[in-house]
């Protein structure tokens, strides 16, 4: 198949292109726009009406989370799934993990009066800063899906924001846990923090150990420390980036790991750092193995350099030898702009064994729609996605908020191209609003013909209107390798071309000296400015 492609002459190709990403006239009349080869089979809203979050796989169950608890799904006909259980525990941003049907994990990133489920969103809140409140990690054990059941809540300094599983071993899973001060917490942030002998710009993650066996004796067992090596500031500033009022921080956002190669990709906010995992299965976070800074957009707005606002996830190509890095814009519009800073929320390949930058990549499409409840334009910056295991091609499914969900071929990591892609209208605040797109080909869709099955949530910033879980079908070959389970920031099992060695023992330690960045001498738009703050600090 590899080769046929490169045989193809440039211009049938450039048309073949233009076929595959061509709206349909169906798509015009129902208002979504979509390639001809991308097609949307299944939504489900939460029934809450809160913000849709992160999606979890283990055989024939996906688990969905939203603000207000999370909800199980029998997907054995993936076109067709059926809901088992909405189980309403309130919670931003109840990011979910699972084991082997057993364990559910949720992320829990705000002040709570307990650990305890709440069916709906608690009357009073206690304030962030209440040293008597709760935020982390909650454990559920839900072998019966029709009834799960509160296990406890592993309480964490700053909460837990994204969670990611490293599987030690099937009898011990370690869960890292990020988490930062942009809002105050019981023992975070510039008071709280120093009072509880933290950091008050945070400066670690936090990592639990769950005993499978016995889930109640999960406990914190490690701190690392973080840090921004280069940094002039050793700090993630948001007045860099037009957020003034928040507070400063060194910490990561979300952190993607490889078990195989025993390699993490934290993304922390200002800098992409690529970190070994030792033996113990604790990340060596105070000695990357390179960092990528943010680098400045050089020629403005439109022009062909960009900026990164804030470095939100990483994820490794299935060979290994590259990791996709994503960027949440702050800014609006689409593709977003931050004022003072420059073209944002785009995505970076970087070549895993040495951090060079390959290539950046935003929508090929742009939109500006406004909404009329509220002027706000579009707003598609990269967010959450993985690659596709494929022995013959590098995919990745993405999703881009209001820009929809989408696939890009990366097999050349240095020239990416959007190969299919689903936007639902009406285009702006009210159509696209995907939190996360996902491959994952554990049952299959029916029918003729092969086809990657991807699953998204929609419903962040308009959740009222959200579509909650998604299924579309996308109609690319692949020589895929279908998985049993996927908890999207885990990656197992190297496949590949070649499959290079890049463990992390043969690694190079590199730092890069951090570039200049331009201050932003302009305020968001407050709308603009809100919408980041509910993303970030829920």
């Amino acid at each position: 198949m590899a080769d046929l492609r490169r045989s193809l002459p440039v211009a049938l190709l450039a048309l073949l292109a233009l076929l595959v990403l061509a709206p349909t006239a169906a798509a015009v009349h129902n208002e979504d726009r979509h390639s001809v080869n991308m097609a949307n089979l299944f939504n489900s809203p939460n029934g809450s009406g809160t913000v849709n979050s992160d999606l979890a796989f283990w055989g024939s169950r996906a688990y969905a989370g939203d603000y207000g608890g999370f909800r199980i799904f029998d997907i054995s006909n993936p076109a067709s799934p059926s809901q088992l259980v909405n189980f309403r525990c309130w919670g931003p941003q109840n990011d979910p993990v699972v084991w082997d049907n057993r364990l559910l994990f949720l992320a829990v990133d705000r002040t709570l009066p307990g650990p305890e489920c709440s069916p709906t969103q608690p009357n009073p809140l206690p304030a962030h800063d209440d040293p008597n409140g709760w935020e982390g990690v909650r454990i559920f054990d839900v072998s019966n899906p029709a009834e799960p059941r509160f296990i406890k809540g592993v309480y964490t300094d700053c909460g837990a924001h994204t969670i990611t599983l490293y599987p030690k071993n099937p009898a011990q899973l370690l869960l890292y846990v990020s988490s930062y001060p942009l809002r105050p917490g019981p023992t975070c942030g510039e008071v709280r923090g120093p009072e509880s002998g933290n950091s008050p710009l945070h400066e670690k993650i936090s990592v639990i150990r769950v005993p499978v066996s016995n889930p109640q004796r999960a406990r914190v067992i490690a701190q690392p420390r973080i840090s921004y090596p280069g940094d002039p500031d050793n700090k993630f500033d948001p007045d860099e980036h037009a957020l003034s009022g928040f507070g400063d921080l060194t910490a990561c956002h979300d952190i993607g790991v490889f078990v195989e190669l025993q390699l993490a990709a934290a993304a922390c906010a200002e800098q992409a750092q690529l970190w070994r995992i030792k033996p113990n299965g604790i990340p060596d976070t105070e000695n990357p193995l390179w960092v990528y800074d943010d680098n400045t957009d050089t020629d403005g707005p439109g022009g062909g350099d960009s900026a990164v606002d804030f470095w939100h996830s990483g994820t490794f190509s299935s060979d290994g030898r590259v990791v996709n890095f994503i960027d949440e814009s702050f800014g609006i519009g689409c593709p977003p702009v931050t004022p003072g800073v420059g073209d944002t929320g785009r995505m970076f390949f970087l070549r895993t064994r040495t951090g060079r930058k390959l290539s950046d990549f935003t929508l090929p499409r742009t939109e500006s729609a406004l909404d009329p409840q509220g002027g706000e334009t579009a707003y598609c910056s990269a967010h959450l996605g993985n690659a596709v295991r494929a022995s013959d091609r590098d995919l990745l499914v993405n999703a881009w908020y209001m820009g929809g969900v989408d696939v890009i071929d990366f097999t050349d990591p240095r020239n990416p191209r959007e190969v299919a892609y689903y936007d639902a209208g009406p285009f702006g605040p009210l159509g696209s609003d995907n939190w996360s797109a996902y491959w994952y080909e554990g049952p299959s869709l029916p029918g003729p013909g092969r086809s990657l099955t991807i699953y998204g949530t929609d419903g962040v910033h308009n959740p009222a209107t959200g579509r909650g879980l998604q299924v579309f079908r996308a109609g690319l070959r692949a020589e895929e390798e279908p998985v049993d389970r996927l908890n999207p920031q885990t990656q197992e099992r190297l496949i590949g071309r070649g499959q290079v060695e890049v463990r992390a023992s043969r690694l190079k330690q590199r730092q890069r000296g951090a570039r200049p960045r331009a201050r932003g001498a302009a305020t968001l738009e407050s709308q603009a400015k809100k919408r980041a703050l509910n993303r970030l600090a829920p």
